[in-house]
């Protein structure tokens, strides 16, 4: 407050991106210069009861300036999904089990996992059909908003940023179990039989905690090869498991069946912290400075002091625990 009695109050600044009242933010990245959004439908309780499937708006995204304004829309057609291990039994099947046929999503929703992505002039999004799980993950021009490829239907899986205007797109459920690799024209240029939490070093190469879903497990460390191949790294018990980070030295850091893991370059795996603890809650492994490492359990974060390096220089290390949306800077 001034001398003179007038009181300032400071706020940062707001943009109020124009929408339909039954939409709402699918997710969001933000960019140096504005954002990117993903917008689908909104959630029951909003839309209200009236509302019926046949008015769900389309999903679509859009690239907005930091103070607002849309620099263009681009409406998403999932279309009609299916996936050889989907299954139905009914009336039409007479009562026998056959593979489910295609089908147009009554509602979509953005991707569980990473749903949004952008790296270099390419966005992955990535929408399902929020009943079964199936969806594609479309690929967009970040300066026109052009959809440049779009991915098969599969089961959601994890996604990640692999290098300029490339992405690992994972697929998982109904006997799935892989990970794809896509350049700066949408194309697939690799595929490995593997699907995990990934993470890509500062020359390309993925690797982290296989993410199977059965038990006992199966799953080891892998890392995925350039010639489609998997490079075995530990074994791995239990299944939750946090997102990694990785250190400036090549070493991976996660949580996963009650143990502080870490693998390093040369794929040899240490067991930092073990506690009888089998929470299916948790986050992201977020490495601090001085070789800190912090892991939300449920309603808990618990730090370590470890001998890891700083976060490593890649285009997808974890940086900042994804807090940012995690583009990648080029």
């Amino acid at each position: 407050m001034s001398t003179e009695g007038t009181l300032w109050v400071a706020y940062p600044p707001t943009a109020r991106p124009e929408c339909r009242p039954d939409e709402e933010i699918g997710a969001f990245v933000l960019l140096d210069d504005g954002f990117v959004v993903s917008w689908v439908s909104a959630s029951r309780p909003v839309r209200g009861k009236r509302s019926r499937p046949t008015s769900l708006p389309q999903p679509r995204v859009a690239r907005y300036t930091q103070e607002g304004e849309c620099l263009w829309s681009t409406p998403i057609a999932l279309g009609a999904v299916s996936f050889p291990g989907v299954v139905e039994m009914g009336d039409r099947t007479g009562w026998e089990l056959r593979p489910r046929r295609p089908r147009v999503p009554e509602e979509t929703g953005v991707d569980h996992w990473e749903p949004l992505l952008v790296s270099a002039d390419r966005i992955a999004a990535g929408f399902t059909d929020t009943r079964g799980g199936i969806g594609r993950t479309f690929f967009l021009d970040l300066d026109s908003g052009e959809t440049v490829s779009a991915t098969s239907p599969a089961p959601a899986g994890r996604k990640a940023i692999a290098g300029p205007g490339q992405f690992l797109i994972g697929s998982q459920g109904y006997g799935a179990f892989t990970t794809g690799r896509f350049g700066r024209d949408g194309a697939e240029i690799a595929r490995w039989a593997s699907h995990g939490a990934m993470l890509v070093d500062k020359n390309g190469s993925p690797s982290g905690p296989e993410l199977e879903n059965c038990l006992p497990s199966g799953s080891r460390f892998r890392r995925l090869a350039p010639d489609n191949t998997l490079v075995d790294g530990p074994a791995l018990t239990g299944f939750y498991t946090s997102y990694p980070a990785m250190d400036c030295e090549g070493t991976t850091v996660f949580w996963r069946d009650g143990k502080l893991l870490a693998v390093d370059k040369d794929l040899v795996g240490y067991e930092l912290f073990a506690m009888d603890d089998d929470r299916a809650v948790i986050g992201r492994a977020l490495l601090l400075d001085g070789g800190g490492v912090a892991i939300s359990l449920d309603n808990e974060i618990l730090v370590f002091r470890t001998p890891l390096g700083p976060l490593a220089e890649g285009p997808w290390p974890c940086g900042e625990a994804n807090l940012h949306g995690n583009p990648l800077v080029s």
